[in-house]
């Protein structure tokens, strides 16, 4: 595991144990020592100062966050929730009011729902009434019947040119494909562990996954359309089964024994 890594997951230790001043020492060295989720760690790192009274400072990550990313509801999101558990509740809502306002203006369906749904869940916390982007809020699905569909989306060779052009926040995994197989390859291994049975990976093909996200209102740059895009690709029987025998060839299309590379990690 990175370096990086190692201490995002010591951070959340930290937070779990209510020690939010460690925590946020923690995910500070996470971001020096380069985690790979940098944008989710900057927000946890802001969240946790606000935990543990740095309140200007914690306001400071996420303002240097809105700066980059002013149309993104999740951070807004992210620090309302903050706001929330450092007990800030006016500034709270302020926060999911402008998650809103964001996603309103991004257009898409989830995405405006489930600033809805975060919203709403603050005002009813400090005992608000319904207004009408309350009542508008879904409720959450029920979960499917049978069984849950894990798998793990991933850019084929031939689409990972044109992802990193679409998003450029992907080149620290896109731009080197053989530490990009391999990370994907970890990222099963530590599914397998953790569930008990095999994931597949998700071919994700950028046409059919534009279409899809728009068809279902998924914002096609966030993390939460490839999860679940990835899971309809394994519902749908679209998927590559994992891991492959160990002289089969590799599922990366490497052309090499699944031994021989990313089995071989």
């Amino acid at each position: 595991m990175p370096l990086g890594d190692l201490y995002d997951e010591l951070a959340e230790a930290a937070a779990d144990d209510d020690d939010y001043d460690v925590a946020a020492r923690l995910e500070g060295k996470a971001l020096d020592a380069g985690c790979r989720k940098q944008s989710v760690a900057r927000g946890m790192c802001g969240w946790y100062l606000l935990k543990s009274g740095a309140k200007e400072e914690g306001e400071a990550v996420f303002r240097e966050l809105l700066t980059e990313r002013p149309d993104d509801a999740d951070v807004r999101i992210t620090l309302g929730h903050a706001r929330s558990d450092a007990g800030f509740q006016i500034e709270a809502l302020n926060a999911f009011d402008d998650a809103l306002a964001a996603a309103k203006r991004s257009g898409y369906r989830k995405e405006i729902d489930r600033a809805r749904i975060e919203r709403r869940a603050e005002r009813e916390h400090v005992g608000l009434e319904l207004d009408e982007d309350g009542r508008l809020a879904p409720t959450p699905k029920p979960r499917r019947s049978g069984s849950i569909a894990w798998a793990v989306a991933w850019f084929p060779p031939d689409q990972q040119a044109h992802a990193l052009e679409r998003w450029p926040d992907l080149a620290e995994d896109l731009t080197d494909p053989v530490r990009y197989a391999r990370h994907i390859e970890e990222r099963l291994r530590t599914l397998h562990a953790a569930l008990g049975h095999r994931p597949a990976v998700a071919p994700i093909l950028l046409d059919d996954f534009f279409t899809w996200a728009t068809d279902e209102g998924y914002d096609p740059a966030g993390a939460e359309a490839r999860s679940m895009y990835a899971a309809e690709l394994h519902r749908w029987g679209r998927a590559i089964r994992w891991p492959p025998g160990r002289n089969d060839p590799c599922w990366c299309m490497s052309a090499r024994k699944y031994k021989r590379y990313c089995g071989s990690a």
